[in-house]
């Protein structure tokens, strides 16, 4: 067999080269389709068309970068880490374009986003209510499940699929990640399926159609195969698909069950607990002291002398009230609700003192939050009317705080094991600086707080003394009264901004637990230390006094500090004294005066005796303000000119290396070495266009497997083909004499017009794929050829294949 035989031998697969890529292509389009069905199914957890746009845009960036790499022969790292540049490039826009900058431009938040959503979104899914609009990275969840099943589908069919042999069990492995996807769908969503019985017969049946079509015999069978026998196949299977459709769509609709039996996580998986779903405690103050101040809210029994029951721990405070930290606004010092066992793990900041016991009878008391002393660390319900409790209860670790969702009410009956923290004294508590710990925002402060704040510290140097100092200072000045008839002085309700504004401004300073405790949290929040309010009560317990029953009036509410490796220090700041001074007011001595006429009446009305006054609403420094592009620019800007930008810095960026090229083999170097440019620039071209090159041949070789090649493809080639162009070359390279201008000129024109027929054949597509192709022929080597042939020249009657 000679060397051009060889080659071709070796390289005639190139014939099978544009089956091969037409089955690609359908593998693809089946691909496609299934992964549309299935992403259909996410519409009833994110509403309709809510998910769209995040969804397709993963579905097109995971195919786009797994087919671009595929088509620049890039390797599986490069293509992963083009995927994940292009999943954060563009997922910014596609899934929280009001966290970027312009509506385009990723910022830090939509890119730490877009980890969260692909991490904690699919377990925030199920517990948030449908449809799914917060937070911002859920849209994520859609864009990463489509750009990750994309990716992987598309790189599996276009690099391992046409490597193997073409079976059915080996094509039905694209299909597994397609199926998560849409049982991923049904998972995440609700009891009402989204065209459950039509996505579910759609996809198996174009599964099982593209699975018939996938099969191939193996051998010369595959190839020589009838068309007949082809399409008798594909009829077949057709049948048996259309039969198990209609046998499935017939029972689906008579045995289909309850929409209420449907599996999904929702139903399984128990929301996280909101507490600014229900008002604050602290703001419900007064309603204690006044309405159910005689009113036996519930009973303890095992409360020890001085221990105080705990309610609610607010640490969040936006110039209206003191709330619990929602779910958002979360930070380790506030920590969240869970829904946990008997057993109650300890806080993380904490020092564990004594323990007890206590058992709680609730009666007229009536809230979502569950009363119990200091920290739990075990908690039995033994009686509940309704809901069981156990399955509604969320506990709060690093506050204490409990809450029962189904409500707490009459009947309720449960035991609590009770941690005291243990608090050393200020001597010891000198030495300790307060902790640094993340506390939820506290905004809204009026200026006076931080004013009073600095003057009620003083010149303290320690934490603690600073503390104390703040405590002290409110007990003194203030004077302690419920808004009650029976108090010398009235005092209004409230812990907003006026409230706090009020209390610190007007004399006498008075108030109760409501205000104090807020505004000591507010001062020691001013001054740098981790503060929250603490409301709970604090019923009287005789000595011996076994059960206490609890009312209104035991209401009361103090404050707590962090210190580094203690824990929460309580602070109680509200005075004790009631004598309030009351505010004197002198009333005018009234004496005759002498009648005087009064003036006629007049007509005119009193808005007439005003002097009008224009306002004006336009703002004086828009004067000054230059044009502003609108929002709407740049959001139609990115969404253009990105797709734009992705396609023309690559094209011109190649085209330029291009051109490089030929310049380069046209102009630099003998005219024998541009001789060997043109044939080099024109199986490059070849290659561009996505024929394969042997690596090691002669350019008579590498023209028999370009023109079996070509042919095959339908590609335009000379009636002779390649040969004599590469025999004519070779002469030109390796004969005696040095080629002229001419001849340099002529053999590349016929090598531009050869390649140039056959990319006017190519059609459209495959020429612009070709111009995102770069190749390169390694002229050193070549150079090295022609160097070592320059001692020993053959006559151009001998063939270069000989020596």
């Amino acid at each position: 067999m000679s060397a051009t035989t060889a080659a071709s031998a070796r390289f005639g697969t190139a014939g099978l080269r544009a089956s091969v890529t037409a089955t690609m292509w359908t593998d693809l389009a089946v691909l496609t389709v299934l992964s549309l069905i299935a992403i259909a199914g996410f519409e009833p957890a994110f509403g309709p068309y809510n998910y769209l746009l995040a969804a397709f845009g993963g579905f097109v960036v995971g195919t786009v970068v797994a087919l671009g790499c595929f088509l620049f022969r890039l390797s599986i790292l490069p293509t992963i880490g083009i995927a994940i540049l292009a999943y954060l490039l563009l997922g910014s826009p596609l899934t929280m374009p009001a966290q970027t900058l312009f509506g385009v431009i990723p910022s830090g938040q939509s890119l730490l986003g877009l980890f969260q959503g692909a991490i904690f979104g699919w377990a925030d899914i199920v517990t948030l209510q449908t449809p799914v609009e917060a937070p911002a990275y859920i849209a994520v969840v859609p864009y990463f499940a489509t750009w990750l099943v994309t990716l992987i589908c598309v790189s599996l069919s276009l690099r391992w699929l046409p490597r193997k042999k073409r079976t059915p069990p080996r094509a039905s492995i694209l299909l597994i990640a397609p199926a998560l996807l849409f049982l991923a769908g049904i998972l995440l969503g609700t009891e009402e399926p989204y065209f459950a019985g039509l996505r579910g017969v759609g996809f198996a049946a174009i599964a099982l159609v593209w699975l018939g079509w996938r099969r191939r015999e193996p051998g010369v069978v595959a190839i020589t195969v009838e068309g007949a026998m082809k399409r008798r196949r594909l009829v077949g299977v057709a049948i048996v698909v259309l039969g198990a459709i209609a046998i499935g769509g017939v029972g689906g609709v008579l045995l289909a069950p309850a929409a209420a039996s449907r599996f999904v996580l929702r139903q399984e998986v128990t929301p996280p607990f909101d507490p600014l779903q229900y008002p604050s405690p602290l703001a419900g103050y007064r309603t204690f002291t006044k309405t159910l101040e005689k009113t036996d809210l519930f009973t303890v029994t095992g409360l020890e002398t001085g221990q105080k029951i705990r309610m609610a721990t607010l640490d969040s405070y936006d110039g209206q009230v003191w709330s619990v930290a929602s779910p958002e606004t979360q930070t380790n010092g506030s920590g969240g609700f869970e829904l946990l066992g008997r057993n109650i793990p300890e806080p993380s900041l904490f020092t564990a003192g004594s323990r007890s016991n206590l058992t709680f009878t609730i009666s007229g008391y009536k809230d979502v939050w569950l009363p119990n002393a200091e920290y739990p660390s075990t908690l039995d319900f033994e009686k509940h009317d309704g809901t069981d409790p156990t399955t509604t209860v969320r506990i709060n670790t690093t506050t204490g705080t409990s809450a029962v969702t189904s409500g707490v009410s009459r009947g309720l009956v449960y035991k609590v094991g009770v941690v005291s923290p243990s608090i050393p004294n200020d001597k010891k508590l000198a030495k300790v600086p307060a902790s640094s710990i993340l506390m939820p925002p506290v905004t809204n402060v009026p200026d006076v707080v931080a004013a009073k704040a600095e003057e009620y510290a003083g010149s303290a140097k320690t934490t603690i003394q600073q503390l104390r100092n703040l405590e002290r200072s409110l007990k003194t000045v203030g004077y302690l009264s419920h808004g009650l008839a029976s108090d010398p002085v009235p005092s209004r309700a409230g812990e907003g901004a006026d409230r706090m504004s009020e209390l610190f401004t007007k004399e006498p300073m008075v108030g109760d637990e409501e205000q104090y405790a807020s505004a000591f949290a507010l001062m020691a929040n001013h001054l740098g230390y981790p503060t929250r309010v603490v409301m709970g009560f604090a019923p009287k317990v005789g000595s011996g006094q076994n059960s206490v029953t609890v009312t209104g009036k035991d209401i009361t509410a103090w404050d707590e500090v962090a210190f580094t490796g203690v824990g929460w220090v309580p602070f109680y700041p509200t005075p004790t004294k009631t004598d309030a001074p009351k505010e004197q007011t002198t009333k005018p001595k009234i004496e005759p005066q002498p009648q005087v006429r009064q003036p006629p009446r007049t007509d005119q009305k009193q808005e007439d005796l005003l002097t009008p006054v224009k306002i004006s609403d336009k703002n004086p420094q828009d004067k000054n303000a230059g044009f502003q592009i609108p929002a709407w620019a740049w959001v139609v800007a990115g969404i253009i000119g990105i797709p734009l930008l992705a396609y023309f810095v690559p094209f011109l960026i190649i085209a330029a290396l291009k051109r490089k090229r030929r310049r380069q083999r046209f102009d630099t170097g003998p005219p024998d070495r541009r001789v060997a440019g043109s044939w080099d620039e024109l199986t490059d071209s070849y290659a561009e266009l996505g024929l394969e090159l042997p690596r090691r041949a002669t350019r008579t070789q590498t023209a028999e497997v370009l023109g079996t090649q070509a042919r095959a493809q339908g590609l335009v080639v000379p009636e002779t083909g390649f040969a004599p162009l590469a025999a004519r070359v070779d002469s030109v390279v390796f004969g005696d004499s040095e080629p002229s201008e001419e001849v340099v000129g002529s053999i590349w024109e016929l090598t531009d017009s050869t390649t140039s027929a056959s990319l006017e054949s190519a059609g459209w597509l495959r020429r612009r794929i070709a111009s995102f192709r770069y190749r390169r022929t390694n002229d050193r080597k070549t150079g090295r050829q022609r160097r070592g042939w320059s001692r020993f020249r053959p006559t151009s009657a001998q063939p270069a294949a000989e020596l």
